[in-house]
Protein backbone atom coordinates (compact mmCIF):
# COMPACT_ATOMS: atom_id res chain seq x y z
CA UNK A 1 0.00 0.00 0.00
CA UNK A 2 2.95 2.38 0.97
CA UNK A 3 4.50 1.98 -2.37
CA UNK A 4 1.08 2.55 -4.35
CA UNK A 5 1.01 5.53 -2.40
CA UNK A 6 5.13 6.41 -3.48
CA UNK A 7 4.00 5.79 -7.17
CA UNK A 8 1.26 8.09 -6.87
CA UNK A 9 2.76 10.89 -5.39
CA UNK A 10 5.67 10.43 -8.07
CA UNK A 11 3.32 10.55 -10.33
CA UNK A 12 1.89 13.65 -9.41
CA UNK A 13 5.52 15.34 -9.34
CA UNK A 14 5.76 14.30 -12.91
CA UNK A 15 2.49 15.90 -14.38
CA UNK A 16 2.85 18.98 -11.92
CA UNK A 17 6.60 19.22 -13.40
CA UNK A 18 5.18 18.65 -17.17
CA UNK A 19 2.95 21.28 -16.70
CA UNK A 20 5.31 23.91 -15.75
CA UNK A 21 7.63 23.24 -18.41
CA UNK A 22 4.73 22.96 -21.04
CA UNK A 23 3.77 26.88 -19.35
CA UNK A 24 7.46 28.06 -19.61
CA UNK A 25 7.86 26.67 -23.41
CA UNK A 26 4.67 28.12 -24.61
CA UNK A 27 5.92 31.58 -22.80
CA UNK A 28 9.32 31.00 -24.71
CA UNK A 29 7.41 30.18 -28.01
CA UNK A 30 5.28 33.35 -27.78
CA UNK A 31 7.93 35.42 -26.83
CA UNK A 32 10.00 34.36 -29.60
CA UNK A 33 7.10 35.05 -31.90
CA UNK A 34 7.02 38.53 -30.90
CA UNK A 35 9.84 39.27 -31.03
CA UNK A 36 10.34 37.74 -34.06
CA UNK A 37 13.77 35.79 -33.66
CA UNK A 38 14.62 32.04 -32.82
CA UNK A 39 14.63 30.58 -29.55
CA UNK A 40 16.19 26.79 -29.15
CA UNK A 41 13.85 25.04 -27.70
CA UNK A 42 15.14 21.55 -28.31
CA UNK A 43 16.09 21.09 -24.39
CA UNK A 44 12.81 21.68 -23.66
CA UNK A 45 11.24 19.16 -25.64
CA UNK A 46 13.61 16.35 -24.71
CA UNK A 47 12.82 17.13 -21.10
CA UNK A 48 8.94 16.79 -21.66
CA UNK A 49 10.32 13.35 -23.75
CA UNK A 50 11.76 12.55 -20.58
CA UNK A 51 9.26 13.08 -18.17
CA UNK A 52 6.51 11.47 -20.29
CA UNK A 53 8.71 8.47 -20.27
CA UNK A 54 8.70 8.29 -16.69
CA UNK A 55 4.80 9.55 -16.37
CA UNK A 56 3.90 6.43 -18.80
CA UNK A 57 6.39 4.17 -16.98
CA UNK A 58 4.97 5.13 -13.63
CA UNK A 59 1.08 4.63 -15.08
CA UNK A 60 2.39 1.21 -17.14
CA UNK A 61 2.97 0.12 -13.36
CA UNK A 62 0.45 1.27 -11.58
CA UNK A 63 -1.50 -0.79 -14.75
CA UNK A 64 -0.14 -4.13 -13.80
Amino acid sequence: MKEKKLETSELDRIIREKKRVQFYLHMLLGLSAGCGVMIPTDAIYTLLEELSAQEASLIQKGGN
